[in-house]
C-alpha cells in the first residue's frame, strides 16, 4: 500500500514538472516582499546614479565627447562590481538596459557615468503593493509610493521574474 502511494506521489510530481508547474524552490512573491525588493532596488538605484559611495579623494570628473562624466566609486568601478550590485535586485536583461539607459561606459579602464544627480522624495517605508497579474514564473505588482509631504503618491508597475538560482528579481520597473 505504501509503495503504491509513493509511486502515485512520484508520478504526480513528474506530471506537474512535465506540465510546467512552478520551479523547484519556487515561493510566490507576497505584496510585502514585492515592496521590500522594489524599495531595495530604489535605494541601490539612487546610490548607483550618484556614482556610488565615494571615499575621500576618489571623486574624479572629466569631459568625454562634450559631456561631463564622473568615474564610479571604487566599489562600482568595474562591470563585474556593478553587475554584482545590480543582480542583487534586477535581472541580467534589466541590468543591461539600465547601464545603456544611464550612459554608463568604460573609460580608461574604469566605469564612468554622466554627471547627473537624481533625487527622490519617495517614502518607500510607507509603500503598498497590489498584485495585478501572476503567471508561472513572473508576477506583476502595482506599487503605490507616497511622495514627501504632498499627500500624493506615485503608482509604479513592477514586473518580477523568478530565477531558479537567485529567486525573485525585478525585470521591469515602471517601463
Amino acid at each position: 500500500m505504501r509503495t503504491k502511494l509513493f509511486s502515485i506521489g512520484v508520478l504526480l510530481l513528474l506530471f506537474l514538472a512535465a506540465c510546467g508547474g512552478p520551479p523547484a524552490g519556487y515561493v510566490a512573491l507576497s505584496p510585502k516582499s514585492a515592496v521590500e525588493l522594489a524599495a531595495g532596488w530604489a535605494g541601490a538605484d539612487s546610490v548607483i546614479l550618484s556614482g556610488g559611495l565615494y571615499k575621500e579623494g576618489e571623486y574624479v570628473s572629466f569631459t568625454y565627447k562634450g559631456m561631463e562624466y564622473r568615474y564610479m566609486a571604487g566599489h562600482l568601478d568595474s562591470k563585474k562590481k556593478l553587475k554584482a550590485e545590480l543582480h542583487k535586485f534586477i535581472t541580467k536583461k534589466k541590468a543591461k538596459r539600465y547601464m545603456k539607459e544611464y550612459g554608463i561606459l568604460k573609460h580608461k579602464g574604469k566605469l564612468a557615468q554622466p554627471e547627473v544627480e537624481k533625487t527622490s522624495q519617495s517614502q518607500w517605508e510607507m509603500a503598498t503593493a497590489k498584485e495585478v497579474k501572476s503567471k508561472k514564473n513572473y508576477m506583476l505588482f502595482e506599487i503605490t509610493v507616497p511622495i514627501g509631504d504632498t499627500r500624493t503618491a506615485e503608482k509604479i508597475i513592477v514586473k518580477y521574474v523568478y530565477l531558479k538560482k537567485t529567486g525573485w528579481r525585478i525585470d521591469k520597473f515602471n517601463e
